[in-house]
């Protein structure tokens, strides 16, 4: 707010995001850090703008390759006081007129879109003419792999969660995907490369079998999360070796193994609150909490 001082804007913003969930939860990737705590709102006339508080962020402390803001931006939340949104734009306003902290909406949609139309056409190529690929139901969910303008209007280019063919729906068969936190997510999801790089949430252990027939025992796990139920759970067997499995929107979808043998085919099952997952004979129960946190 003052011009003496100035504006900084990131060097690569998209290292930048804030995620604020319908259920008080707020997310933050401050360039190499990540940060999370808890947000209120309190709407002021039409709701575009009003008063905004931060709790107090946990934030990991990496040294970040200069130039970066990540440790001005953990500090200035603090003392964030109010907000107005216009468009896709948030401006985060600070106390005693400290600053403005100017947030842009991740361009190309969610992560992922449900099917809205009772049925819809997978087409090959962005046009109503086109051959399909496949029909989806209504409730289906999708990967965003990106829109843009084509004939006949906005087309997205998508794939079915878990995999299978690649084509085009248009936008308005689309709506944004409700994670199982309540939330819709934007951006990338990290929690791979997070986790191939050592960076993780939460650890302990869950319920594990490794042969047919074999009562369950205990194995230690490593989780990293991208939010919205994005995660990479690393588990570790009792003799040394690893298995990865992925999860999108809560659900897994496959998984990964550290050895160059064959580790069977990949199942899932969903009971309560667990995910049951069999790898050949291999069997591991995964609670919710690890995948969401909490």
């Amino acid at each position: 707010m003052d011009d003496a001082i100035g504006s900084r804007r990131p060097e690569h913003p998209r290292l930048y995001t804030l995620e604020l969930g319908a259920d008080g939860r707020a997310s933050l990737r401050l360039n190499c850090n990540r940060a999370t705590g808890t947000w209120t709102a309190m709407p002021a006339g039409d709701g575009s703008s009003g008063s905004l508080r931060f709790s107090p962020l946990a934030m990991t402390r990496a040294l970040c390759p200069p130039p970066s803001l990540d440790s001005q931006l953990g500090r200035d939340l603090a003392f964030v006081r109010g907000y107005r949104l216009e468009g896709d734009r948030l401006a985060l306003s600070l106390f005693a007129d400290g600053g403005i902290l100017l947030w842009e909406r991740l361009e190309g949609g969610p992560r992922n879109w449900r099917v809205t139309a009772q049925t819809a056409a997978l087409r090959r190529v962005p046009s109503a003419t086109a051959s399909v690929a496949a029909r989806y139901p209504a409730g289906t969910l999708l990967d965003n792999l990106g829109c843009g303008k084509g004939p006949a209007g906005l087309w997205c280019d998508v794939q079915r969660l878990g995999g299978g063919p690649r084509g085009y729906l248009l936008r308005n068969d689309l709506e944004a995907a409700i994670s199982p936190d309540g939330t819709v997510h934007y951006g990338e999801d990290g929690s791979a490369l997070r986790a191939g790089q050592g960076e993780f949430d939460a650890s302990g252990e869950l319920p594990c079998s490794l042969g047919s027939g074999q009562p369950m025992g205990r194995c230690g796990f490593q989780v990293a999360r991208a939010g919205g139920g994005y995660a990479t759970v690393v588990i570790s067997l009792p003799d040394g070796r690893r298995r990865t499995v992925y999860f999108r929107l809560g659900q897994a979808i496959g998984n990964a193994s550290a050895e160059a043998a064959p580790t069977g085919p990949f199942q899932a099952s969903r009971e309560g609150d667990l995910t049951r997952i069999q790898i050949g004979d291999e069997r591991f129960e995964i609670p919710d909490a690890v995948v969401l946190g909490g």
